[in-house]
């Protein structure tokens, strides 16, 4: 008799694939371009549904590292306001905001001002800057 072992990871949806495919990533920027910069994002609801799986997709560490400083700004404050806005966008400590942030602070780009518009505009405790034990 033998015994399988079980990896939680393989039921977590944003582990689903390991790449955030490209159709997907171009929706991401260009709603998030298409935002006036106001508290209340401006999505259909079949753009809201679309989007849901990239707010907490596993692949936005790599795939960040070959965005532009405007483009990274724009996904941090279109997936900050509408972790609040959305239901289904609910990431908490997943949240595909942490990911970006990490790439623009390593690239020494974040700047104090993102940091303060994030914290004013998200009831997300680990935004900007993620779950302390994962940081230790």
């Amino acid at each position: 008799m033998s015994v399988n072992s079980f990896d939680p990871q393989q039921f977590d949806p944003s582990q689903a694939s390991a790449e955030l495919g490209n159709a997907l990533l171009e929706q991401a920027i260009l709603a998030a371009h298409a935002q006036d910069h106001g508290a209340r994002l401006r999505l259909t609801a079949d753009e809201v549904a679309a989007l849901a799986p990239a707010i907490t997709h596993a692949a936005w560490s790599a795939v960040a590292q070959n965005l532009s400083t405007q483009d990274l700004v724009a996904l941090i404050r279109l997936f900050t306001l509408g972790e609040g806005q959305f239901s289904s966008w609910q990431a908490g400590a997943k949240s595909a905001v942490i990911k970006l942030v990490r790439v623009m602070k390593a690239r020494k780009e974040m700047t104090p001002e993102l940091t303060a518009w994030i914290k004013a505009n998200t009831d997300n405790r680990f935004l900007p800057h993620g779950d302390l034990m994962d940081r230790l």
